[in-house]
């Protein structure tokens, strides 16, 4: 799972939808689900890509890493992140996630900073 949540972590970081839709599409299951306390629930890929890429446009040149490596267990997986915003600062994150056999997300908390 560290490899997986480390390429999760910056496919938030690509530019375009078609790169984060390949960046997820090994990653993610195609019925991934994601919500944060901002977020109305999210279903599936593309709907996922579309939150990502609509992030670049209401928080220009931001930028997510990942802080430590993730902690995980029987298709439970915890993690820190941030996300520096030029002029503002770093601000630290949280992900409760699920994932199946494979190692793919299907389940994403996210525990957001308020900015």
């Amino acid at each position: 799972m560290t490899e997986t949540v480390e390429r999760y972590t910056s496919a938030w970081n690509e530019k375009t939808s078609a790169e984060v839709k390949a960046a997820f599409s090994s990653i993610l299951s195609s019925e991934i689900t994601y919500q944060d306390r901002q977020t109305p629930l999210v279903r599936g890929l593309d709907a996922f890509v579309e939150l990502v890429m609509s992030s670049h446009e209401k928080v220009p040149g931001r930028s997510f890493s990942l802080l430590a490596e993730p902690e995980y267990f029987d298709h439970h997986c915890y993690y820190i992140w941030s996300i520096n915003i030029p002029g503002k600062g770093q601000f630290t994150g949280k992900d409760y996630v699920e994932y199946d056999d494979e190692n793919k997300m299907t389940k994403i908390i996210g525990f957001v900073p308020t900015l």
